[in-house]
């Protein structure tokens, strides 16, 4: 999937211009806010790492960090049914402004859907 996205470039740019969205677009303020008080472009470069190894390419998260344990890693910060949905708000235009085709955003999607809903805490 890596090679089929683009590679590391494409991914850079695709975090760039989430992280882009999530700053900017009212929609994904409860999102956003989960970030105060931290550095987005540290959780830009983590994402950055963690998706070239999630989609096949090498494993710059986990040479960096360990695993990525995702849910424990989350566990912090304050992920409800809301929040995931404005991430993958954020996630879905980004993957829209990319280069990547139409087919593989799909499958991204979808993926990134499962994670998200793995990472609500409180789904009510």
């Amino acid at each position: 999937m890596y090679d089929s996205v683009g590679g590391q470039e494409v991914i850079d740019q695709l975090v760039d211009d989430f992280y882009q969205i999530m700053a900017t677009d009212p929609v994904a303020k409860d999102c956003f806010a989960t970030h105060a008080g931290r550095d987005i472009s540290e959780s830009a470069h983590k994402l950055k790492y963690f998706l070239s190894g999630w989609l096949g390419g090498p494993q710059l998260y986990l040479e960096k960090f360990g695993h990525p344990r995702l849910r424990m890693r989350h566990n912090p910060f304050p992920i409800g049914v809301k929040e995931a949905e404005q991430w993958l708000y954020c996630m879905k235009k980004a993957l829209a402004k990319s280069v990547i085709k139409p087919e593989i955003q799909e499958q991204m999607y979808g993926a990134f859907v499962q994670v998200a809903t793995m990472l609500i805490k409180n789904p009510s």
